[in-house]
């Protein structure tokens, strides 16, 4: 059977090795969009050396070193990586398509065993080829509600934090049904563990309450419609709402194209069928396309009429001050294809109020920001000399259009150029 070209991009992606240690590689005469601000900055070199961004300058000052490969960049932008702070990837196979679509960071909600965290030290080590990978481990409590429970007792919930830490996992994420006493007890092992806590508003103790205990990330905007917005989305309700989440610095993922997915499809099975027919749906594995079309979903009754509210929303958090991060929930959610489904959470963040810029930012600076705070790990999300090089060059400005940030001439992860003639 033949192989689609993207197909074959993404096993060229987990296969090839990663750049050596003498590994120069320079763009030269691109167009810089920094993600420091939304200036441009044209006829520019940006040497990556040893998977880093080494050296940034005009043209026509910095030498490119001796040896190096050299990208053309005439008429192109170059832009920081994209992340996804959503995903719940199960095969290594998903990894490719994240960096096909220009997504070199992914945090997972969730893992399959500890498989992920080997993918994780692979990729870190230079053994693989892939996105940049924060794994979480899922904790829920006695009764399930929306997922499988993981905690029947309080120190169930304590020792789900001691495990996730013995496996080297870098965040807990929390889930709706836990008790008070075993978020308390989650929340006070994590403490002890340095473990970041985001997930779900756990419904009996709320998200403001979980905010003051030390959660630093609600994964979507729509649960606090779950908790303290549910009976009254006024004005002056969401208003409070960003007051409490800006006072206690916690970060929101709106995950705006997953709950669009889900509100397509609730409910009506032609739908789902559609998914299957788009170009992105070449690549679903037959896991994914069993998963699909048995979500639970398409089963439900009835419509949901939120997405309207949860965009205000998400401009109000904005507007407020509140780091958002990109997320889509893929490929879990049918409709929500791995790396190719950031770009629907792009546009879906622009049609909220947010800038071209603003949207880029939650995904590339913001989150550097996120992951050197809580999982202490290397610069990325910006363009700027060590810096880790995970890098797109895009044909287009995404800042005049989002949709520009598909206009992908080839990706850079760790250093890793896979050009266009490539994908």
């Amino acid at each position: 059977m033949p192989i689609s070209p993207l197909a074959a991009f993404g096993l060229l992606l987990i296969q090839a090795p990663a750049p050596g240690p003498d590994s120069v590689i320079a763009f030269v005469g691109v167009t810089v969009l920094s993600m420091r601000s939304p200036d441009l900055v044209p006829k520019q070199t940006v040497v990556v050396r040893n998977g880093k961004i080494e050296q940034i300058g005009p043209s026509n000052r910095i030498q490119v070193p001796r040896g190096a490969r050299r990208v053309e960049g005439r008429g192109r932008f170059l832009m920081p990586g994209l992340a996804d702070f959503h995903t719940h990837v199960a095969e290594r196979d998903d990894l490719a398509l994240y960096l096909t679509w220009g997504v070199t960071t992914i945090a997972n909600m969730g893992s399959p065993g500890t498989a992920l965290i080997g993918w994780r030290d692979s990729i870190r080590a230079g053994l693989m080829t892939g996105p940049e990978i924060y794994a979480g481990y899922y904790v829920n409590g006695p009764a399930g509600v929306g997922g499988m429970s993981t905690a029947a007792t309080v120190e169930d919930a304590r020792r789900a934090v001691s495990d996730a830490a013995e496996a080297h996992f870098d965040f807990i994420k929390v889930y709706n049904s836990l008790t008070a006493d075993q978020f308390a007890a989650a929340m006070d092992e994590a403490r002890a563990r340095k473990l970041p806590v985001l997930g779900h508003a756990v419904r009996s103790v709320g998200l403001e309450r979980a905010f003051q205990m030390g959660q630093v990330a609600v994964v979507h905007a729509e649960e606090y419609g779950y908790a303290e917005l549910r009976r009254r989305r006024d004005s002056a309700s969401v208003a409070w709402a960003v007051d409490f989440t800006k006072t206690n610095d916690v970060t929101v993922v709106p995950n705006l194209s997953a709950f669009e997915a889900i509100t397509l499809q609730w409910g009506k099975p032609p739908v789902v069928d559609s998914f299957f027919a788009l170009s992105e749906a070449k690549n679903l594995s037959p896991y994914w396309i069993q998963r699909w079309r048995q979500a639970d979903y398409i089963t439900r009754p009835g419509t949901l009429t939120a997405l309207p509210f949860l965009k205000q929303l998400t401009l109000a958090l904005q507007r407020g001050g509140v780091r958002l991060l990109l997320g889509t929930d893929s490929p879990t959610i049918p409709g929500m294809f791995a790396g190719a489904s950031i770009h629907e959470d792009l546009r879906m963040l622009v049609e909220s109020g947010l800038t071209p810029y603003e949207a880029l930012v939650a995904g590339t600076r913001a989150a550097g920001e996120f992951a050197g705070r809580y999982f202490g790990t290397e610069p990325a999300g910006i363009i700027a000399p060590g810096n880790r090089a995970d890098l797109i060059l895009l044909s287009a400005n995404p800042l005049v259009n989002i949709r520009n940030a598909r206009a992908i001439e080839g990706v850079m992860a760790r250093g890793r150029w896979i050009p266009a003639a490539t994908r």
